[in-house]
């Protein structure tokens, strides 16, 4: 397709009819299969005498083009026109199409760079040497888009050329301030993967970027001391701001004593514009947000500097030998700090305007990043690491700016009293912890009657609202039980829909923060009058809202159901089917749905409840089950009906769960065929919901084994069908995740089913699953079938073992204790991972007392690595390393216990004031990052809250306390010294701070 062919449709797609765009989009989509689609688009790109607008089209198509068909595109020869030609657009006179050649090559790049493209880099350097401006800011912006795609591979042979160009370029003033600031961005982004690269290659960084430091820090640290004369100007000081802070995190003993010289600068920066964003910015009308940018449209200005600076200060707080110079002037940084929580005047706008944002962006983990949110993060940064010094340096700073304030009522002068409540807010935790710890005078009546009193006496909803949430947050510490009764007459009066929405939003955030602070009963006592108006209330408001707005209001009503449940159970009726409502309503807002399902929980635990539950939830969930188009006119895909039906599943397991026995006829007799007959017809990668089904059918087989057995379904028993979803889970032609909780359910089928089912079969499937496996969670869900029967009876299961095989004929006992070990550094879940621990010390003195025969299975000591949720072995440049099973499982349970130790440690230093602690400055650089194991726990389930769980023997075993036992039994035996002998450094080192042994 020509340049003639295709211009028209792109002159159409620029059509305000709509009509005519419509057509446009349709042929141009027709058009991508033609081999002249991509050179026809760049030729019109690259055309100076046409239009901008049509210009930047053909590039946005283009890169469109790149994204989405480059790799499966077949026409080689009309792919390598575009790579020739299009370098030449990155001299072109306008920086718009400059920004689009650069967008469309580093697109282009990140599918063949290097091996497809392997002149690109050399071309790029040569217009970089050209000492042409539009070439070489071209070129800029094609690095900074492509430095994050380079590996570590390509990294040794890019640096030795790029780096130095780039900091001649850094230092120049004659191609404009943004060259300079793609230039020190781009070693930014470097800095993280040279970092990185350490752990393997100890002299990447003294190689590869220590040689330019000198020179990167000279130059950042005098253009940070600069004046700043324009708008652009600030970015460039924001990312050497950003390029110093990344320095210190990946190299603090090498930046030593340069923080020093950085520190006061970095201050006088605050200090100054403290000022001019309160006045330029927070309280003047007139500013527009991100106004200032480069000529890219790239954000810049003041907000991204101060941004930047707090990062930096984030940073150092990490650090002992930092923390000390930042504790020195606290008062004054965080003074300052509460003046950039200053609310801006154009935010009041967005929210009065929309509400439900004021909701999504007024917190410090918003999404939105502005100054506000990041001066309320390094609030809650500095109060976390500095503790005691962080809350008397806020005491003195609050003291101080509310001496020098005036009327409340005058100007802008509401804003200051905000601000100070909010920096409270949000240092809440850490400030009662003090309290508590008599650490610090303070005295929150002293607050209330001179802040909080005076600004709910104003006309200002933003003020009135967070200090109704602040002063809830600190009901604990209310001048008066009257101070207390006055504060909730209030929360209770604020929840109308007449009411300012910042009011009742910090009405409704006010309840969460009462009910989080009063845990007992007879504290909670004090609510009870209010809640005959305040549930009613929240029900009525979320009947009207939408969005981040009705999670609030839901979230309210969790917390508050629980308080009053008579009140719920009043009108059982009207609460279920206003919820089920909005489940339908909403099924395809997750986080809207999984608030809907919280309260619903909630109320399941109202005895009084359930008998509605099963009349007028059970039915509309059931309906939901049995429909194949969507029940949700924004459900319309098949993966979204199929979430959607795994939401409705994971509430059902939850009502089976909470329900009383015997189960009701409703649940045994209509929702257990449904799910049972969903689950085993379900489409093979259905994973949300083969997983919820079979979580669904778990609660029903642990609760109700007698009276699903007792269920005529077509002639079979409803365990039957159990057997049958086991067997179907445990297929290898379905979805690896769908089989993610198959352990769990056959564990609990064995326990129930007891000798009458035939285990020879199940196991063998099992085993036979296991080998098809990938990823290390499905492989722990198998794997502790039969780490539960090890626990068991270990000798008759290692019997059992030992008459089965692979499909490939290997031993079954073998291949499953060689697969255990291996990705045993990998589970997740404290019971699981108890359950391992205590199997392993069974299996041990086994192995290690007479000649059995498994003691000579080699099994892989490998470092691993998780990559896309797979198991990876990582020795590059040597073949594996093997070592004999009883060694591999005495360092497992060596590893294993210095993990419990390091929690131990850690849960000790948090119940003391830690301000103090912090990552040495000698400490390398990938030491900081997460093990493997704690990685593995972040990302698993807590499987301590099992049900199943709490019933089995060993859930009350302290595994701590039973490892430490063994192995100090351990030290004793003949082997031990053998074993030890073949422990790594860091392993000796865990086993030598063992309470039990370390001593030996």
């Amino acid at each position: 397709m020509s340049v003639e062919q295709i211009a028209p449709l792109i002159n159409a797609a620029l059509s305000e009819v709509q009509e005519e765009r419509t057509a446009a989009n349709a042929g141009i989509q027709e058009a991508q299969s033609h081999p002249d689609f991509s050179p026809s688009l760049l030729s019109i790109l690259l055309r100076q005498d046409a239009p901008l607008s049509v210009r930047q089209m053909a590039g946005v198509l283009l890169k469109q083009f790149a994204e989405r068909n480059w790799s499966e595109c077949t026409h080689v020869a009309a792919k390598d026109v575009v790579k020739a030609n299009i370098i030449s657009g990155l001299g072109d006179p306008i920086s718009k199409v400059r920004s689009s050649v650069a967008a469309v090559m580093s697109e282009i790049a990140v599918h063949d760079f290097p091996e497809s493209w392997p002149g690109l880099f050399e071309a790029l350097m040569e217009l970089l040497g050209s000492g042409e401006g539009n070439k070489i800011n071209g070129v800029m912006k094609v690095l900074d888009e492509l430095a994050n795609d380079i590996t570590d591979n390509q990294i040794h042979t890019v640096s030795p050329i790029l780096f130095p160009r780039l900091v001649t370029l850094f230092k120049m003033t004659e191609f404009g301030v943004s060259c300079r600031c793609r230039a020190i961005s781009i070693f930014t982004i470097f800095i993280d993967l040279i970092a990185h690269m350490g752990s393997v290659k100890h002299d990447a960084s003294e190689k590869l970027l220590f040689p330019y430091l000198p020179d990167l820090i000279s130059e950042s640290l005098r253009v940070i001391e600069t004046p700043i004369s324009s708008a652009p100007e600030f970015k460039l000081v924001s990312e050497c701001v950003n390029f110093l802070a990344k320095l210190v995190q990946a190299y603090p003993k090498e930046m030593g004593d340069k923080v020093s010289t950085c520190l006061p600068v970095l201050w006088g920066l605050l200090s100054n514009n403290s000022a001019t964003y309160v006045s330029g910015v927070a309280n003047n009308p007139e500013y527009v947000e991100d106004e200032a940018g480069d000529s890219d449209g790239s954000a810049g200005g003041l907000d991204m500097l101060i941004q930047s600076i707090f990062e930096f200060i984030k940073g150092l707080t990490e650090r002992k030998k930092y923390k000390a110079m930042i504790k020195k002037v606290l008062p004054d940084v965080v003074g300052l700090v509460i003046s950039y929580l200053t609310l801006p005047e154009y935010q009041i706008e967005q929210w009065d305007a929309d509400p439900e944002k004021y909701v999504e962006d007024d917190e410090e983990d918003s999404m939105n990043y502005t100054v506000r949110t990041s001066a309320m993060e390094l609030l809650t940064d500095l109060s976390v690491e500095l503790k005691t010094s962080y809350v008397e340096a806020l005491i003195q700073a609050i003291t101080k700016i509310m001496s020098s304030v005036g009327d409340i009522n005058e100007g802008y002068n509401w804003k200051i009293y905000e601000a100070c409540a909010t920096a409270l807010n949000v240092s809440g935790e850490v400030v009662e912890e003090c309290m508590e710890a008599k650490k610090v005078e303070f005295s929150f009546g002293g607050v209330y009657n001179t802040v909080v009193l005076k600004g709910l006496a104003t006309d200002k909803p933003y003020l009135q609202g967070r200090l109704i949430w602040l002063a809830a947050s600190y009901i604990k510490d209310l001048p008066s039980p009257q101070a207390a009764q006055q504060l909730l007459d209030c929360i209770a009066n604020s929840l109308n829909a007449n009411t300012k929405p910042p009011v009742m939003i910090g009405a409704m955030k006010g309840i969460c923060a009462i009910l989080n602070e009063l845990e007992s009963d007879e504290q909670k006592a004090i609510l009870h009058s209010h809640m005959e108006k305040i549930v009613p209330a929240l029900f009525e408001l979320a009947s009207n809202m939408e969005g981040d707005f009705l999670i609030l209001c839901l979230d309210a009503l969790r917390v508050t159901v629980s308080v009053r449940p008579e009140i719920v159970a009043g009108e059982a009726d009207k609460v279920n089917a206003f919820l089920v409502d909005l489940f339908v309503k909403h099924a395809n807002e997750t986080f809207i749905i999984a608030t809907v399902n919280e309260v619903l929980m909630t109320v399941a635990d109202i005895p009084e409840c359930q008998g509605s539950i099963q009349n007028t939830v059970v039915p509309v969930l059931l309906q939901m089950l049995t429909t194949d188009g969507p029940t949700s006119p924004k459900k319309k895909g098949e993966d979204d009906i199929d979430d959607m039906k795994g939401d409705v599943l994971e509430l059902m397991t939850t009502f089976v769960r909470k329900a009383a026995l015997p189960l009701a006829d409703k649940y045994v007799s209509d929702v257990y065929p449904t799910v049972i007959n969903l689950t085993l017809t379900c489409k093979k990668d259905s994973t949300a919901v083969l997983q919820a089904g079979s979580e669904c059918i778990r609660a029903f087989i642990s609760r109700a084994y007698d009276q699903i057995s007792a269920l005529n379904l077509n002639g079979l028993s409803g365990s039957s069908y159990v057997l049958n979803l086991i067997s179907r889970l445990l297929d290898p032609e379905v979805a690896e995740y769908g089989a993610l909780y198959s352990g769990k359910l056959i564990s609990v089928m064995i326990n129930k089913a007891g000798p009458s089912l035939n285990i020879n079969e199940i196991l063998q499937g099992v085993l036979n699953r296991l080998t098809t496996c990938e990823t290390p969670t499905v492989q722990q869900s198998l794997l502790v079938v039969f780490i539960k029967l090890f626990n068991h009876d270990l000798e008759g299961s290692m019997t059992f073992l030992q008459g089965l095989t692979t499909p490939s004929g290997e031993n079954a006992l073998a291949y499953v204790l060689r697969q255990w070990c291996e990705i045993q550094v990998l589970f997740n879940g404290e019971f699981e991972t108890k359950l391992a621990i205590v199997a392993f010390t069974k299996l041990l003195p086994l192995l290690i007392t007479g000649d059995s025969p498994l003691a000579t299975i080699m099994v892989s000591d490998d470092d691993v690595s998780l990559e896309t949720g797979r198991l990876l072995r990582s020795k590059p440049g040597s073949g594996p390393v093997e070592v004999p099973l009883p060694v591999k499982i005495f360092k497992i349970l060596v590893q294993e216990l210095g993990i419990m130790i390091e929690d131990k440690q850690a849960e000790a230093a948090g119940d003391e004031d830690s301000e103090d602690e912090g990552v040495s400055d000698d400490e390398e650089y990938e030491e900081q990052t997460l093990t493997l194991a704690q990685i593995a726990a972040m990302l698993g389930d807590d499987d301590e809250d099992d049900d199943d769980n709490k019933d089995h023997p060993l859930y009350e075993v302290d595994a701590f306390e039973h490892l430490n036992g063994f192995l100090s039994q351990l030290s004793k035996h003949g082997a031990y010294p053998s074993m030890v002998g073949q422990l790594n450094d860091s392993e000796k080192k865990i086993l030598g701070s063992a309470p039990a042994i370390g001593h030996r």
